[in-house]
């Protein structure tokens, strides 16, 4: 079973989730690990009781907010864990990307590569689109 995790700084984590489920709707495969807050003093020892909570067959997906930041690092010394994938820049396409795919259809290595493929797609500077669709409009 695939379980995900949206780990941060902060409560990123919650309201990200929060977005997420008024898109796609609740999914009790999702926990979320908010750093450095009340609820999450040490996050070494609430990283290693999520790692504790997954079953041996489980696929444990980890989006983290920050590459190279503190939560990011925490995870990275569990990634022997043949159960453990990480990824770095926790956004609401990459995450609609990965919970709409089922679990039965999609091998977990290759349906993180190509949502994290299709999120990087989603990020754009609007003016720079407008402006290239303006030269073209004036071109003609």
């Amino acid at each position: 079973m695939r379980k995900f995790l949206f780990a941060s700084h902060g409560r990123f984590a919650d309201g990200i989730r929060d977005s997420l489920e008024m898109v796609v709707g609740k999914n009790e495969d999702i926990s979320t690990l908010c750093a450095y807050t009340e609820d999450v003093p040490d996050i070494k020892v609430s990283v290693q009781k999520f790692l504790a909570s997954l079953d041996s067959q489980d696929d444990a997906i980890v989006i983290t907010d920050i590459s190279k930041g503190s939560v990011t690092n925490e995870f990275i010394t569990y990634l022997e864990d043949p159960r453990l994938h990480l990824i770095t820049g926790l956004n609401l396409p990459l995450l609609i990307a990965l919970i709409l795919e089922s679990p039965d259809t999609v091998d977990t290595k290759e349906l993180i590569r190509t949502a994290v493929l299709e999120s990087k797609e989603t990020i754009q500077y609007c003016n720079d689109i407008l402006l290239t669709r303006n030269q073209k409009t004036e071109d003609f």
